[in-house]
């Protein structure tokens, strides 16, 4: 069973269990769209990809782009939340051997708290994957709208232990990374938006450190037509 297999069958029971537990309907946006995201070790066929675009409740149930998950009990301005993350982090090495790093399988528990001055999320997951590592996402996000225009800044930090980055990256030391991001929404028409997130992410020395590696950040995007779900 491929990795992508499983994390869509592990999306798909989390959604699942979520929807049995009440009776609800959709709110959010479904589309698709393309998604290009490199990996700091040079590797094959990164250009881009088409992927589906989730950003919805459905009950104790949601989706957040690339995080997908089941609320399990509410907390502050949130809930606490079992979670996981469809990454782009596999790849083909273009330098030989041309190796097979397979992508991860987070699985974890988090939370996102909505508060009167931005929202704020810390999710920690483990990967169930080959590299066995742990993953911290930390994150603040803030809302500006103008018009038929929604503005989402965003800042944070992703740590990733040392088991992670010995796989993906070839160093047997943890990471942590900081990045900056902007997601915008515009308004199409009626229902309909397009949708566009922008992210740099700055690379720790550690990765850096690895000789293969020749960049100082990676910019990765997301461009999608969605349909929005009241």
């Amino acid at each position: 069973m491929s990795a992508t297999y499983r994390q869509w069958t592990l999306l798909a029971l989390l959604c699942a269990g979520g929807a049995q537990a009440q009776e609800t309907h959709l709110v959010g946006d479904i589309g698709v769209g393309v998604s290009v995201a490199p990996t700091a070790v040079p590797a094959q066929s990164r250009n881009g990809s088409a992927v589906p675009y989730a950003n919805f409740d459905y009950g104790p149930a949601f989706a957040r782009i690339d995080t997908f998950g089941v609320k399990l009990a509410p907390v502050g301005y949130g809930s606490v939340e079992l979670l996981t993350r469809v990454l782009e982090d596999g790849y083909r090495s273009s330098a030989s051997p041309q190796t097979q790093q397979r992508s991860s399988i987070p699985l974890g528990l988090g939370t996102l708290q909505v508060t009167p001055v931005g929202a704020f999320m810390a999710n920690l997951y483990r990967d169930l994957g080959k590299s066995h590592g742990a993953m911290l996402d930390l994150m603040y996000a803030a809302e500006i709208e103008h018009g038929r225009f929604a503005f989402y800044p965003q800042a944070g930090i992703e740590y990733r232990s040392a088991n992670y980055v010995r796989y993906y990256d070839g160093v047997a030391r943890s990471a942590s990374n900081p990045f900056a991001a902007l997601l915008v929404e515009a308004q199409l028409s009626g229902h309909w938006y397009l949708v566009a997130n922008l992210r740099r992410t700055w690379l720790d020395d550690s990765i850096r450190s690895n000789p293969a590696v020749r960049r100082r950040s990676l910019d990765s995007g997301l461009v999608a037509v969605s349909y929005r779900f009241d």
